[in-house]
């Protein structure tokens, strides 16, 4: 995991520098432009550069946060209901499907569980998006934070209208599967995002499919 850390800043750090050269031959021209062509051509450029980023680092993370399935792929069937079935589980974690793709998440709005949420302190909520590839028998995950209002709990929850994507590493690899969620005791949870991320991650490997990190 370490390895894929320094990966990642290696290549944000050059992302940042190849960005800077593309601005070179603009510095290098500056003093034969006016002020209003520079301004107009260096907003030109940071328009592109924000436009690119998002899609850029996207691409970091599915190339560098790619981890291999272990054995033979289960079907996408038995995958997803294999993951559904936490819902049966007492555990303030529910999986939803939404628009072809899995979406596991706090079960915030539940009046038993918001209240350990108060108590946890929680102020955003974490969400795991997984989407199933059956061709490559590859999931595609992203993160997304949710804003948050508990002052109202348990009669109700505000939470934010936009799920904002956002790479979340808390990711343990040999501790946790789903099967480790029927063990658990309502105090042992702390609502960290890992404690969704996990779980689910190796869960998948371990049924053969291969698990692909993206920001979109």
């Amino acid at each position: 995991m370490i390895k894929r850390y320094l990966l990642t800043l290696i290549a944000l750090f050059l992302l940042v520098i190849g960005y800077l050269l593309t601005l070179l031959p603009l510095q290098i021209v500056r003093s034969h432009l006016s002020m209003a062509t520079y301004g107009k051509a260096l907003l030109i450029w940071g328009v592109l550069v924000a436009l690119s980023f998002v899609p850029a680092v996207s691409i970091i993370l599915k190339k560098i946060w790619f981890f291999h399935g272990k054995g033979t792929p289960l079907p996408a069937k038995e995958l997803r209901a294999a993951l559904l079935a936490i819902n049966e589980l007492n555990i303030p974690i529910r999986i939803t499907n939404k628009r072809k793709q899995l979406v596991a998440q706090w079960r915030y709005d539940d009046r038993k569980w918001c209240e350990y949420m108060v108590a946890a302190h929680v102020s955003r909520l974490y969400e795991l998006r997984l989407r199933f590839n059956e061709a490559t028998h590859t999931v595609h995950a992203s993160d997304r934070y949710r804003k948050v209002n508990f002052d109202l709990c348990p009669v109700r929850v505000k939470t934010g209208l936009l799920a904002l994507p956002r790479p979340c590493f808390g990711l343990q690899r040999k501790k946790y599967t789903i099967e480790h969620y029927g063990n658990m005791a309502p105090s042992e949870f702390s609502f960290r995002p890992a404690e969704i991320k996990s779980p689910l991650i190796n869960s998948i490997l371990a049924r053969g499919w291969n698990v692909r990190f993206t920001l979109l």
